[in-house]
């Protein structure tokens, strides 16, 4: 394995680990299944903008 490649792995766990933690810190939850199909037409057309899925 290369040095890149390792540099590229811990870059990935840190980000991850941190994401993680503001999630939690922020209170943050999975949307149950039934929210996030009723919100899948407005991600599909619009992607993850918040203006696109706030519209529906």
């Amino acid at each position: 394995m290369s040095d890149q490649a390792l540099r590229d792995a811990a870059a990935v766990c840190a980000s991850f680990s941190m994401i993680v933690r503001l999630a939690d810190s922020f209170g943050w939850d999975v949307p149950t299944w039934d929210s996030l199909t009723a919100r899948a037409p407005a991600m599909l057309e619009g992607g993850y903008a918040l203006g696109a899925i706030q519209k529906r």
